[in-house]
């Protein structure tokens, strides 16, 4: 059996990496307001390629951001002209919510342009868009480079760096596992072990004649007359006691990352195991796309829902235009997806979920990964927030909609009780 490890942003937030939608926008009104405070002060009025101020403010109040702008310029009557509109509308659901999806607002805005409920049109909208794509690209790359100088830095880094790597690399729970999925291993370990326990029970051997593990030896003298041994070992198999009798581990892990930044070169070397030695394969599919590359990973920005009501009309609009930001189709452009579908394809897997929202921005390569038939687990780890709540139920509301058969959805998805907190 195989894991997939799926990072998201939230992923490269714990590690202190600030890359978020709203990080990027913060720290582009940061630099653009220390260029108009930096001008000289008789110079009056500030352009570039996003925006342009007429009238400037001579004495400024608060800090370097959004806000603080636009207060300074409406005690002077003056305003913010957006050239780019998509970019405006950013901004401003930014400040009524503190909150911004670039790709779930551009999504909205298409939606818009084919139902004609504005005087935007999709030709336009892609073109502020692939604006907005340079900009974030351009500001990921500075925050990744002064990542990559020091990781970890200190005790606290070390030790949290650590921590995930045992998560990743640990033995799998069977608890977590779908029915389908225990039961099935469960008929695996009755046909390796039963033949030898049934010569025992008739006399032919004795259970010294054989060179058993510690963990086969337990398991063998508990099963030894006992009369539905298959039952036996599928309690063994779910018992909070199952890795004194099974220790199943990933054959391979592929690590899934949605993000442009590579966070997972930190923990891609598996250690070494006392018992197996180095046994575990990795391999990384940046399904997104990798900062700065113009050939044959290049980054993949958009919205990737084809559950959506509404996709099949844009599909059948006939106008190429309105697929140009579609996932689904920038995924041809590259192998990323055709090797994520030949691992899933490959052997049963369980899905680690590290940092993403899993929202319906991705819902269409999430419900390929969630609803196949090799698909055993879903276990997402939360993140523990400052007043002691945490995340998970949000996380799993989330999932569902992932999920077309919701039966299997709470077959597969780990409960509660038998995941944790990854971040805090």
């Amino acid at each position: 059996m195989n894991r997939i490890i799926l990072i998201g942003n939230g992923f490269d937030l714990a590690h202190g990496m600030a890359t978020s939608y709203g990080n990027f926008i913060d720290d582009y009104w940061r630099n653009a307001i220390e260029e108009i405070r930096n001008k000289p002060y008789w110079e009056n009025g500030f352009e570039n390629d996003e925006f342009y101020i007429q009238l400037l403010p001579k004495i400024w109040e608060g800090s370097n951001d959004y806000e603080a702008l636009e207060h300074n310029l409406h005690n002077i009557k003056s305003k913010i002209h957006f050239k780019n509109e998509f970019f405006d509308i950013l901004n401003r659901h930014k400040s009524s919510l503190n909150w911004v999806d670039i790709e779930n607002d551009y999504y909205s805005l298409l939606k818009n342009c084919y139902k004609k409920r504005s005087g935007y049109y999709i030709e336009q909208l892609n073109e502020e868009f692939s604006v907005i794509e340079s900009l974030l690209e351009e500001y990921l790359t500075r925050v990744e480079k002064e990542f990559s100088k020091g990781f970890p830095r200190n005790d606290e880094e070390i030790s949290f760096k650590r921590s995930i790597c045992e998560i990743i690399y640990s033995d799998f729970n069977l608890r977590d596992f779908s029915e389908t999925s225990i039961n099935n291993l469960t008929e695996i370990e009755f046909q390796r072990v039963y033949s030898e326990i049934k010569s025992i029970e008739e006399g032919h051997i004795s259970l010294s004649d054989n060179e058993l593990s510690e963990r086969d030896l337990r398991l063998y003298q508990v099963l030894i007359n006992i009369q539905n041994k298959k039952q036996k070992i599928k309690e063994l198999l779910t018992s909070e006691a199952a890795n004194n009798y099974f220790r199943h581990r990933p054959k391979e892990i592929l690590f899934v990352n949605f993000n442009y930044t590579s966070t997972e070169v930190y923990y891609d070397n598996p250690p070494i195991d006392s018992e197996f030695g180095r046994d575990i394969s990795t391999d990384v599919v940046h399904i997104h796309g990798i900062l700065n590359n113009k050939t044959d990973n290049k980054l993949i920005f958009g919205f990737g829902d084809e559950i959506d009501k509404d996709y099949l009309e844009i599909e059948n609009l006939n106008d190429n235009e309105y697929l140009k930001n579609i996932k689904s189709m920038k995924y041809l452009e590259n192998d990323s997806y055709k090797r994520l579908l030949e691992f899933i394809n490959s052997n049963n897997y369980q899905v680690f979920i590290f940092g993403h929202s899993c929202g319906i921005s991705d819902r269409t390569l999430l419900n390929t990964l969630f609803e196949h038939k090799n698909c055993s687990s879903v276990k997402p780890y939360y993140r523990k927030k400052n007043d002691g709540t945490d995340n998970y139920s949000e996380m799993i509301r989330n999932i569902s909609r992932n999920f077309t058969d919701k039966a299997s959805m709470r077959d597969k998805v780990v409960n509660k009780k038998y995941t944790q907190a990854l971040f805090s």
